[in-house]
């Protein structure tokens, strides 16, 4: 079963996946806190996490 959980808290703990997008721990930094943060599962194993930041009024950006 395919499901998509927010997560609010230890979102480093899928710092690996974000790493294949964004090579720099120190850029993920920037955006990952202020951000909101889903993973996707299957089967309650991941395949995916992607941060959505506010850029500005009405833009949003979708960090995968």
């Amino acid at each position: 079963m395919i499901s998509i959980r927010p997560i609010l808290h230890n979102k480093k703990q899928f710092l690996d996946l974000l790493l294949l997008a964004d090579e720099q721990e120190s850029m993920i930094d920037r955006y990952l806190e202020r951000g909101d943060m889903f993973v996707l599962y299957d089967d309650n194993e991941t395949k995916s996490a992607c941060v959505v930041t506010r850029e500005d009024e009405g833009v949003y950006e979708l960090k995968v």
